[in-house]
């Protein structure tokens, strides 16, 4: 039989983490986990790093941990990206790289490919936490996309957690702010039922 699990996926900065940012996006990884939900994240560095750390370190769950991995922004199309300590994507905690020929952001993003598009468009609910230009063009997708503008703000696909000043007036407005993970997790729960995805899992 086939089964078909969703994919969360879970943004935020890919710098270097204080470490209560660092395990909040632990924390949010294994609850994704926990979900039952295949992790998706950007390959790289920071919250994303730390976020699938969380997820793998979940024994026994049925997800994976997925990167989409895009090439270095001024490199040959398959010369994988780098942080700003040179370490090469994918970071360690992923289990399924897909390199891209893509950059990780475009500034004509409406009109050019990157790889954040790939992102956004392969998940069926997204955590944002706090992060840079990357987390907000993410972000500016995820209300563009999708027919999301058409939906009331409570049925949006995404979910922001972390301060919440750390996030654009405009991001502010356009999705559900969760003041705490379990806040987080019953969103994305009723964020999928309303789509018609069916969770298995609970929280670990």
């Amino acid at each position: 039989m086939l089964r078909k699990l969703p994919i969360v996926g879970v943004f935020g900065a890919g710098t270097p983490l204080p470490a209560e940012r660092a395990q909040l996006a632990r924390s949010v990884g294994a609850m994704v986990a926990g979900l039952g939900a295949h992790l998706l994240t950007g390959g790289g560095y920071g919250v994303m790093a730390a976020a699938a750390e969380g997820f793998v370190a979940v024994p026994d769950r049925p997800g994976f941990s997925i990167g989409i991995v895009p090439r270095a922004p001024d490199g040959p199309l398959d010369e994988p990206n780098r942080d700003s300590d040179g370490r090469r994507y994918p970071n360690p905690f992923v289990e399924i790289a897909v390199h891209t020929p893509l950059p990780p952001r475009v500034r004509n993003w409406r009109n050019e490919p990157a790889r954040n598009h790939v992102n956004v468009f392969s998940v069926d609910a997204i955590i944002a936490l706090p992060g840079g230009a990357g987390t907000s063009n993410e972000l500016d997708m995820a209300v563009e996309y999708r027919d999301e503008r058409n939906r009331p703000r409570t049925e949006r696909r995404t979910i922001l957690i972390g301060p919440a000043d750390e996030f654009s007036a405009d991001h502010r407005d356009a999705f559900v702010h969760a003041g705490a993970l379990a806040d987080a997790e019953a969103q994305i729960r009723r964020v999928l039922a309303a789509r018609g995805i069916i969770i298995d899992g609970s929280s670990p």
